[in-house]
Protein backbone atom coordinates (compact mmCIF):
# COMPACT_ATOMS: atom_id res chain seq x y z
CA UNK A 1 0.00 0.00 0.00
CA UNK A 2 1.12 3.43 -1.13
CA UNK A 3 1.82 6.20 1.79
CA UNK A 4 -0.62 8.77 2.36
CA UNK A 5 -0.40 11.58 4.48
CA UNK A 6 -2.82 14.03 6.56
CA UNK A 7 -2.05 17.27 8.00
CA UNK A 8 -4.80 19.18 10.03
CA UNK A 9 -5.07 21.95 12.31
CA UNK A 10 -7.69 23.26 15.18
CA UNK A 11 -7.56 27.04 17.01
CA UNK A 12 -10.81 27.22 17.84
CA UNK A 13 -10.56 28.55 21.40
CA UNK A 14 -12.93 25.52 22.56
CA UNK A 15 -10.53 22.25 22.98
CA UNK A 16 -13.16 19.70 21.82
CA UNK A 17 -14.25 21.94 18.48
CA UNK A 18 -10.02 22.68 18.11
CA UNK A 19 -9.56 19.24 18.00
CA UNK A 20 -12.63 18.69 15.54
CA UNK A 21 -11.42 21.07 13.46
CA UNK A 22 -8.05 19.36 13.07
CA UNK A 23 -8.96 15.60 12.59
CA UNK A 24 -11.12 16.80 9.86
CA UNK A 25 -9.03 18.50 7.86
CA UNK A 26 -6.29 15.40 8.90
CA UNK A 27 -8.97 13.58 7.18
CA UNK A 28 -9.94 15.35 4.27
CA UNK A 29 -6.49 14.90 3.23
CA UNK A 30 -6.28 10.80 3.71
CA UNK A 31 -9.29 10.60 1.54
CA UNK A 32 -10.90 7.18 1.93
CA UNK A 33 -7.68 6.15 4.07
CA UNK A 34 -8.04 5.04 7.69
CA UNK A 35 -4.16 6.63 9.23
CA UNK A 36 -2.12 3.91 10.98
CA UNK A 37 -0.33 6.12 12.93
CA UNK A 38 -1.44 9.88 14.18
CA UNK A 39 1.42 12.59 15.78
CA UNK A 40 -0.28 14.69 17.61
CA UNK A 41 1.05 19.04 18.87
CA UNK A 42 -0.64 20.27 21.25
CA UNK A 43 -0.75 23.85 22.64
CA UNK A 44 -1.30 23.72 26.23
CA UNK A 45 -4.15 26.19 26.06
CA UNK A 46 -6.01 23.39 25.19
CA UNK A 47 -7.59 20.38 27.51
CA UNK A 48 -5.24 17.83 27.40
CA UNK A 49 -8.04 14.76 27.85
CA UNK A 50 -10.81 16.98 25.91
CA UNK A 51 -8.86 16.55 22.63
CA UNK A 52 -7.94 13.07 22.78
CA UNK A 53 -11.46 12.11 23.43
CA UNK A 54 -12.46 13.79 20.50
CA UNK A 55 -10.00 12.47 18.32
CA UNK A 56 -10.80 9.17 19.15
CA UNK A 57 -13.91 9.86 18.12
CA UNK A 58 -12.99 10.27 14.67
CA UNK A 59 -10.25 7.32 14.84
CA UNK A 60 -10.97 5.12 17.52
CA UNK A 61 -8.59 2.81 17.83
CA UNK A 62 -5.23 4.25 15.81
CA UNK A 63 -2.02 4.21 17.25
CA UNK A 64 -0.81 7.91 18.76
CA UNK A 65 2.02 9.37 20.02
CA UNK A 66 1.98 13.28 20.61
CA UNK A 67 3.61 16.17 23.16
CA UNK A 68 2.69 19.30 23.90
CA UNK A 69 4.23 22.14 23.03
CA UNK A 70 5.66 26.08 22.77
CA UNK A 71 4.26 26.97 19.24
CA UNK A 72 2.99 25.14 16.19
CA UNK A 73 4.50 24.75 12.89
CA UNK A 74 2.52 24.32 9.71
CA UNK A 75 3.09 24.90 5.80
CA UNK A 76 1.59 28.50 6.19
CA UNK A 77 4.12 29.23 8.95
CA UNK A 78 3.91 29.95 12.63
CA UNK A 79 1.09 29.80 14.86
CA UNK A 80 -0.01 29.55 19.06
CA UNK A 81 -2.69 27.95 20.74
CA UNK A 82 -3.19 25.23 17.88
CA UNK A 83 -3.75 21.69 17.68
CA UNK A 84 -1.68 20.11 14.59
CA UNK A 85 -2.86 16.49 13.91
CA UNK A 86 -0.23 14.28 11.22
CA UNK A 87 -2.10 11.33 10.14
CA UNK A 88 -0.05 8.43 8.20
CA UNK A 89 -1.45 5.53 6.32
CA UNK A 90 0.09 2.55 4.62
CA UNK A 91 2.70 1.63 7.39
CA UNK A 92 3.26 -0.61 10.12
CA UNK A 93 4.41 1.14 13.58
CA UNK A 94 5.67 0.02 16.94
CA UNK A 95 4.76 2.32 19.85
CA UNK A 96 5.03 2.96 23.43
CA UNK A 97 6.26 4.60 26.02
CA UNK A 98 9.49 4.81 28.68
CA UNK A 99 9.95 5.49 32.62
CA UNK A 100 10.31 8.01 34.95
CA UNK A 101 13.16 10.58 33.16
CA UNK A 102 13.56 12.76 36.48
CA UNK A 103 14.22 9.66 38.33
CA UNK A 104 16.91 8.06 36.07
CA UNK A 105 16.99 9.62 32.27
CA UNK A 106 18.93 6.87 31.03
CA UNK A 107 16.57 3.75 32.51
CA UNK A 108 13.89 5.57 30.82
CA UNK A 109 15.15 6.01 27.57
CA UNK A 110 16.56 2.04 27.74
CA UNK A 111 12.97 0.99 28.66
CA UNK A 112 11.88 2.62 26.03
CA UNK A 113 14.48 0.84 23.44
CA UNK A 114 14.03 -2.52 24.71
CA UNK A 115 10.26 -2.05 23.79
CA UNK A 116 10.42 -0.56 20.70
CA UNK A 117 13.59 -2.93 19.46
CA UNK A 118 15.71 -2.65 16.96
CA UNK A 119 15.18 -2.98 13.21
CA UNK A 120 17.64 -2.78 10.19
CA UNK A 121 16.04 0.31 7.68
CA UNK A 122 13.40 1.76 10.88
CA UNK A 123 13.51 5.05 12.34
CA UNK A 124 12.17 5.77 15.48
CA UNK A 125 10.26 8.80 16.32
CA UNK A 126 10.48 10.31 20.10
CA UNK A 127 8.95 12.56 21.83
CA UNK A 128 10.47 13.47 25.20
CA UNK A 129 9.88 15.73 28.08
CA UNK A 130 11.39 19.14 27.79
CA UNK A 131 12.28 20.25 31.56
CA UNK A 132 11.57 16.48 33.57
CA UNK A 133 15.94 15.35 33.26
CA UNK A 134 19.05 15.63 30.55
CA UNK A 135 18.05 14.79 27.28
CA UNK A 136 21.27 13.75 25.92
CA UNK A 137 21.05 10.87 28.98
CA UNK A 138 17.28 10.03 27.35
CA UNK A 139 19.01 9.59 24.04
CA UNK A 140 22.00 7.15 25.57
CA UNK A 141 19.43 4.92 27.30
CA UNK A 142 17.47 4.38 23.96
CA UNK A 143 20.94 3.18 21.97
CA UNK A 144 20.93 0.67 24.65
CA UNK A 145 17.38 -0.26 24.74
CA UNK A 146 17.72 -0.30 20.50
CA UNK A 147 21.00 -2.13 20.77
CA UNK A 148 22.18 -0.68 17.70
CA UNK A 149 22.77 2.94 16.26
CA UNK A 150 19.42 3.38 14.70
CA UNK A 151 18.45 6.49 14.05
CA UNK A 152 15.92 8.46 15.81
CA UNK A 153 14.49 12.10 15.28
CA UNK A 154 11.90 13.87 17.46
CA UNK A 155 11.87 16.91 19.66
CA UNK A 156 11.42 17.65 23.57
CA UNK A 157 7.70 18.93 24.68
CA UNK A 158 7.40 22.48 25.85
CA UNK A 159 4.39 24.45 27.55
CA UNK A 160 4.31 27.78 26.09
CA UNK A 161 7.66 28.93 27.39
CA UNK A 162 6.86 28.49 30.91
CA UNK A 163 9.13 25.99 31.73
CA UNK A 164 7.49 24.38 34.07
CA UNK A 165 5.76 21.02 33.19
CA UNK A 166 5.54 19.39 29.67
CA UNK A 167 2.90 16.55 28.90
CA UNK A 168 3.80 13.37 26.67
CA UNK A 169 0.72 11.35 24.57
CA UNK A 170 0.78 8.26 23.83
CA UNK A 171 -3.04 6.63 22.63
CA UNK A 172 -5.66 7.63 25.38
CA UNK A 173 -3.15 8.61 27.93
CA UNK A 174 -1.89 11.83 28.92
CA UNK A 175 1.23 11.47 30.81
CA UNK A 176 4.10 13.80 31.75
CA UNK A 177 7.87 13.25 32.55
CA UNK A 178 8.41 10.65 30.33
CA UNK A 179 9.27 9.99 26.82
CA UNK A 180 7.12 7.95 23.82
CA UNK A 181 8.42 6.45 20.99
CA UNK A 182 6.82 4.99 17.69
CA UNK A 183 9.26 3.27 15.40
CA UNK A 184 8.20 3.43 11.54
CA UNK A 185 8.75 0.51 9.34
CA UNK A 186 11.77 0.37 6.54
CA UNK A 187 8.76 0.88 3.91
CA UNK A 188 9.55 4.18 4.60
CA UNK A 189 11.96 6.74 2.80
CA UNK A 190 13.56 9.75 4.95
CA UNK A 191 15.41 12.26 4.75
CA UNK A 192 17.23 14.10 7.81
CA UNK A 193 18.59 17.75 7.77
CA UNK A 194 19.92 19.27 11.05
CA UNK A 195 21.83 23.08 11.46
CA UNK A 196 21.87 25.43 14.42
CA UNK A 197 23.94 28.70 12.99
CA UNK A 198 25.28 29.78 16.17
CA UNK A 199 28.56 31.17 16.19
CA UNK A 200 30.76 30.83 19.53
CA UNK A 201 32.01 33.96 21.41
CA UNK A 202 34.37 34.93 23.93
CA UNK A 203 37.14 32.86 25.08
CA UNK A 204 36.94 29.25 25.63
CA UNK A 205 36.30 27.93 29.41
CA UNK A 206 36.64 24.61 30.60
CA UNK A 207 33.60 22.66 32.50
CA UNK A 208 35.33 21.53 35.77
CA UNK A 209 32.32 20.48 37.69
CA UNK A 210 29.48 18.90 36.46
CA UNK A 211 26.84 15.94 37.35
CA UNK A 212 24.63 15.56 34.24
CA UNK A 213 22.82 18.45 33.02
CA UNK A 214 24.02 20.49 36.44
CA UNK A 215 26.90 22.74 35.44
CA UNK A 216 28.26 23.39 39.27
CA UNK A 217 31.79 25.32 37.97
CA UNK A 218 33.48 26.69 35.35
CA UNK A 219 37.10 27.38 35.28
CA UNK A 220 36.69 26.13 39.14
CA UNK A 221 34.46 29.25 39.67
CA UNK A 222 31.09 28.86 40.10
CA UNK A 223 29.03 28.46 36.88
CA UNK A 224 26.69 31.40 37.38
CA UNK A 225 29.54 34.08 37.37
CA UNK A 226 29.85 32.92 33.19
CA UNK A 227 26.11 34.47 32.51
CA UNK A 228 26.98 37.24 35.61
CA UNK A 229 29.68 38.54 33.02
CA UNK A 230 27.83 38.76 30.18
CA UNK A 231 24.31 39.78 31.63
CA UNK A 232 25.30 42.11 34.85
CA UNK A 233 22.44 43.77 34.10
CA UNK A 234 20.11 40.92 34.74
CA UNK A 235 21.87 39.08 37.71
CA UNK A 236 19.36 38.99 39.95
CA UNK A 237 16.56 38.13 37.22
CA UNK A 238 18.55 35.25 35.98
CA UNK A 239 18.12 33.83 39.86
CA UNK A 240 14.18 34.99 40.05
CA UNK A 241 13.34 33.11 36.89
CA UNK A 242 13.71 30.88 34.05
CA UNK A 243 17.16 31.37 32.83
CA UNK A 244 15.88 30.14 29.32
CA UNK A 245 13.77 32.82 28.84
CA UNK A 246 16.44 35.66 29.64
CA UNK A 247 19.47 33.65 27.80
CA UNK A 248 18.17 32.44 24.63
CA UNK A 249 20.32 33.91 22.39
CA UNK A 250 23.54 32.56 24.35
CA UNK A 251 23.36 28.73 24.89
CA UNK A 252 26.38 26.40 25.57
CA UNK A 253 28.55 25.36 22.74
CA UNK A 254 30.34 21.46 23.56
CA UNK A 255 32.41 20.34 20.12
CA UNK A 256 31.32 18.05 18.20
CA UNK A 257 34.19 16.94 16.23
CA UNK A 258 32.15 15.17 13.59
CA UNK A 259 30.25 18.31 12.32
CA UNK A 260 33.57 20.39 13.13
CA UNK A 261 31.50 22.97 14.89
CA UNK A 262 29.45 22.72 18.17
CA UNK A 263 26.32 20.72 20.09
CA UNK A 264 23.93 23.71 21.92
CA UNK A 265 23.34 23.14 25.00
CA UNK A 266 20.51 25.63 26.44
CA UNK A 267 20.22 26.55 30.30
CA UNK A 268 16.84 26.42 31.76
CA UNK A 269 17.16 27.18 35.75
CA UNK A 270 20.12 29.13 38.57
CA UNK A 271 20.07 27.10 41.48
CA UNK A 272 20.72 28.08 44.71
CA UNK A 273 24.58 27.19 44.86
CA UNK A 274 25.20 29.00 41.53
CA UNK A 275 24.80 25.81 39.95
CA UNK A 276 22.75 25.85 36.50
CA UNK A 277 20.63 23.24 35.03
CA UNK A 278 21.01 22.73 31.51
CA UNK A 279 18.54 20.40 29.32
CA UNK A 280 21.14 17.94 28.70
CA UNK A 281 24.34 17.05 29.99
CA UNK A 282 27.78 18.73 29.69
CA UNK A 283 30.93 16.64 30.18
CA UNK A 284 32.89 17.05 32.83
CA UNK A 285 36.35 18.79 31.87
CA UNK A 286 35.08 19.77 28.00
CA UNK A 287 35.66 23.23 26.92
CA UNK A 288 32.69 24.81 26.13
CA UNK A 289 31.71 28.35 24.33
CA UNK A 290 29.41 31.18 24.96
CA UNK A 291 27.35 30.85 21.33
CA UNK A 292 25.31 33.66 20.07
CA UNK A 293 23.08 33.62 17.06
CA UNK A 294 21.47 35.72 14.48
CA UNK A 295 19.12 35.98 11.97
CA UNK A 296 21.07 35.60 8.95
CA UNK A 297 22.88 32.56 10.14
CA UNK A 298 19.56 30.83 11.94
CA UNK A 299 17.96 31.09 8.22
CA UNK A 300 21.18 29.66 6.92
CA UNK A 301 20.89 26.89 8.77
CA UNK A 302 17.73 26.34 8.19
CA UNK A 303 18.39 26.35 4.14
CA UNK A 304 21.37 23.67 4.84
CA UNK A 305 18.79 21.22 6.80
CA UNK A 306 16.20 21.41 4.33
CA UNK A 307 18.76 20.61 1.48
CA UNK A 308 20.20 17.66 3.51
CA UNK A 309 17.10 16.33 3.99
CA UNK A 310 15.80 16.74 0.39
CA UNK A 311 19.37 15.21 -0.93
CA UNK A 312 19.14 12.18 1.31
CA UNK A 313 15.32 11.44 -0.39
CA UNK A 314 17.35 10.32 -3.70
CA UNK A 315 14.64 9.93 -6.37
CA UNK A 316 11.93 10.23 -3.67
CA UNK A 317 9.67 13.38 -3.54
CA UNK A 318 9.08 14.10 0.00
CA UNK A 319 5.44 14.02 0.37
CA UNK A 320 5.19 15.77 4.11
CA UNK A 321 7.94 17.60 6.26
CA UNK A 322 8.33 17.79 10.43
CA UNK A 323 9.93 20.51 11.51
CA UNK A 324 11.00 20.18 15.06
CA UNK A 325 12.79 23.72 16.20
CA UNK A 326 13.97 25.44 19.20
CA UNK A 327 11.80 27.61 21.24
CA UNK A 328 14.57 30.14 21.40
CA UNK A 329 15.02 30.50 17.65
CA UNK A 330 11.92 31.98 17.50
CA UNK A 331 12.74 34.86 19.72
CA UNK A 332 16.17 35.21 17.82
CA UNK A 333 13.99 35.22 14.64
CA UNK A 334 11.33 37.92 16.41
CA UNK A 335 9.74 39.27 13.43
CA UNK A 336 10.91 36.87 10.89
CA UNK A 337 10.51 33.55 12.54
CA UNK A 338 8.23 32.86 9.90
CA UNK A 339 10.55 33.22 7.30
CA UNK A 340 12.25 29.76 8.75
CA UNK A 341 9.66 28.09 7.56
CA UNK A 342 9.21 29.91 4.29
CA UNK A 343 13.38 29.04 3.54
CA UNK A 344 12.31 25.16 4.09
CA UNK A 345 9.49 25.27 1.71
CA UNK A 346 11.59 26.61 -1.16
CA UNK A 347 13.93 24.20 -0.98
CA UNK A 348 11.60 20.45 -0.25
CA UNK A 349 8.95 22.21 -2.70
CA UNK A 350 5.87 24.39 -1.79
CA UNK A 351 3.55 21.88 -2.38
CA UNK A 352 4.79 19.28 0.53
CA UNK A 353 2.78 19.87 3.37
CA UNK A 354 4.64 20.66 6.56
CA UNK A 355 3.67 20.35 10.32
CA UNK A 356 6.00 20.60 13.92
CA UNK A 357 6.21 22.61 16.90
CA UNK A 358 8.39 24.54 18.73
CA UNK A 359 9.98 22.83 22.21
CA UNK A 360 13.04 22.51 24.53
CA UNK A 361 15.29 20.35 22.51
CA UNK A 362 15.59 18.47 19.46
CA UNK A 363 16.60 14.87 18.67
CA UNK A 364 18.17 13.66 15.35
CA UNK A 365 21.40 12.21 14.02
CA UNK A 366 24.52 14.66 13.82
CA UNK A 367 26.06 15.18 10.94
CA UNK A 368 25.36 15.87 7.73
CA UNK A 369 24.89 12.04 7.16
CA UNK A 370 21.70 12.14 8.86
CA UNK A 371 21.18 8.32 9.97
CA UNK A 372 24.01 7.40 12.70
CA UNK A 373 25.09 9.37 15.72
CA UNK A 374 21.76 10.09 17.13
CA UNK A 375 22.62 12.95 19.95
CA UNK A 376 20.08 16.29 21.57
CA UNK A 377 20.23 19.03 20.69
CA UNK A 378 18.85 22.44 21.14
CA UNK A 379 18.58 25.65 19.25
CA UNK A 380 18.86 24.03 16.25
CA UNK A 381 16.34 23.48 13.48
CA UNK A 382 15.86 19.61 12.57
CA UNK A 383 13.95 18.64 9.46
CA UNK A 384 12.50 14.88 8.78
CA UNK A 385 11.53 14.47 4.88
CA UNK A 386 9.03 11.55 4.94
CA UNK A 387 7.80 9.76 1.49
Amino acid sequence: MALTFGVGKGKDRNSKQAARQAAEACQFQLGAQQPDLLVLFLNPFYNSHDVLETVREFYKNVPLIGCSSAGEIYTTGIEDKTIGLLGIAGIKVNLAAGGDIAEDAFLAGKMLGSKLGGEAGALILLLTDGVAGDGEAVVRGMQAGLGNQMPMIGGAAGDDAQFKQTYQYINDAVLTGTLVGVKLDSSVRYGIGVHHGWEPVGLPVTATRTHGNHLMEINNISAIKLYDEYFSAYTKRLRDEPLARLAVYYPLGIPAPEVDGYLLRAPLFVEADGAIKFTAEIPENSEVRLMIGSVEEALSAARKAAQDALDQMGDTKPQVALVFSGVARRRVLGLKANAEIQVIREIIGKSVPVIGFFGYGEIAPLGRAGKTNTRFHNETVVILTLG
